[in-house]
């Protein structure tokens, strides 16, 4: 936030210029660190292993808080949830169908943007207009006042001067803002409602590439248990003078790089359960249970009404109607005929988004059904090859490379299904207000 914007939001907000941030800066980070700290306590609380004193500190805290902000003004009441909702959004379990619910709880950007809102609630466009021309006005006095109490022959005149012209520059930089105003309270409020549905997504994504990350593990245990066999006879090979000492360095590099696969699948599987529990109120180090995604039927992508889904994501866009508001509050000019073209291409980029999506979902739904396919063909083959190597008519590294192919088609199956839940998601939340738009 520039300097400028900061004193005309604090002028709007009674701050009155005085805090070096702006009044609502003074105190939502704080909010947001303490429903993240209330979420983590309570979670804990549920749990094995909480910490001892968590609840009597977060009750402190609450307290603390409380005196510059209503307990109210960040955490939705007892009666907003049934007790059952209220017991399973403070538990230690995190499931993707909560994902909404917890993030409007317990997201802190969320909450400080609630507490923000109440400052904008019901505020017109004159009234943010006029709190930039307020700002510019007084500016303008205090340049003019300093070059009106001092003469180029007082010392000092140097710096009153580069002092005046610089609240000059201020004044015309408010003035500017204050004359392009188009905003008002309740396009405040589709930006907040965006931005809690673009995190929604996106805490969505990241459990579904967490679950991602854990079907793939078995298949990558399976490829190291495979060629760490596959070495091991290798070395039996090269002692015997079958084998090379450059192809058991190659069958050893192998091994490495199988477990090395193994170590970057848990580390990017770690990093996105942290961004979880960061994202969702629980402190970064916590271990939350992060129930398993379910996979929508595969004939769920063949209901959609194309033509119908194109028109209710041009009514339901946060973008979009936020764009139509400004544009009612954007005079004549150059500036009117930009936001007119935003206005009108917005309408036509939202609907070739949504058909983007929706031929992303149809080749999602292309590539599960073929690796389901695939599964299938391929536990055929294993349950031949477990037959065979119990009548030993194939060997132990032939059985371990059948049972490694076994588990690489499930883990591609289990992942193509993943990645068709994401595909649909994605559908769904272009047709459900989040649908990309020109400037977005």
């Amino acid at each position: 936030m520039t300097e400028n914007r900061r004193k005309a939001e604090d002028k709007l907000r009674g701050c009155g210029g005085v805090c070096k941030n702006t009044a609502i800066g003074c105190g939502i980070k704080r909010a947001g660190q303490m429903a993240s700290g209330i979420r983590a306590g309570r979670k804990q609380d549920a749990g094995a292993g909480r910490k001892p004193g968590m609840r009597l500190g977060m009750l402190c805290l609450a307290a603390s808080l409380s005196v510059s902000f209503p307990m109210t003004a960040w955490a939705s009441p007892e009666f907003a949830y049934s007790t059952e909702k209220w017991a399973s959004l403070r538990d230690n379990v995190m499931e993707y169908e909560e994902l909404a619910d917890l993030i409007h709880e317990y997201n802190a950007t969320i909450i400080n943007n609630r507490l923000e809102y109440d400052e904008y609630r019901g505020k017109s466009n004159d009234d943010l207009k006029n709190a930039y021309q307020d700002v510019a006005d007084h500016l303008y006095d205090a340049s003019d006042k300093m070059m009106d109490t001092t003469d180029e022959d007082q010392p000092g005149y140097g710096s009153v001067a580069a002092n005046a012209a610089l609240s000059r520059v201020q004044a015309e930089q408010n003035q500017d803002t204050a004359d392009a105003m188009n905003e008002d309270g309740y396009v405040k409020k589709l930006e907040y409602d965006r931005q809690e549905a673009s995190l929604v997504k996106e805490a969505q994504t990241k459990m579904n590439s967490y679950w991602q990350k854990v079907k793939q593990t078995p298949a990558l245990e399976e490829a190291a248990r495979t060629a760490q066999s596959q070495y091991e006879s290798m070395g039996v090979k090269a002692a015997q003078g079958m084998a090379t000492q450059a192809e058991l360095l190659g069958a050893q590099e192998k091994v490495e790089a199988a477990r090395a696969a193994i170590e970057a699948n848990e580390k990017e599987r770690d990093d996105l359960r942290r961004e979880l529990c960061v994202m969702t109120g629980w402190s970064y180090d916590a271990e939350p249970e992060i129930r398993e995604i379910s996979i929508p039927g595969i004939e769920e992508a063949d209901r959609i009404d194309l033509a119908a889904d194109k028109e209710k994501a041009q009514e339901t866009n946060y973008s979009q109607a936020a764009n139509e508001r400004r544009l009612k509050h954007t005079g004549n000019g150059n500036q009117f005929d930009v936001m007119v073209r935003k206005v009108e291409s917005g309408l036509q980029q939202i609907e070739a988004d949504v058909e983007a999506r929706y031929n992303q979902l149809k080749q999602a739904q292309s590539d599960y059904i073929q690796a389901e396919g695939e599964y299938q063909v391929e536990a055929r083959s294993a349950q031949a090859a477990e037959r065979r190597y119990q009548l030993g008519a194939i060997s132990r590294n032939e059985y371990l490379q059948q049972q490694g192919g076994l588990a690489s088609k499930e883990s591609a199956r289990d992942v193509a299904g993943l990645k068709f839940r994401q595909a649909m998601e994605d559908y769904r939340w272009a047709v459900n207000g989040l649908a990309q738009t020109e400037g977005t």
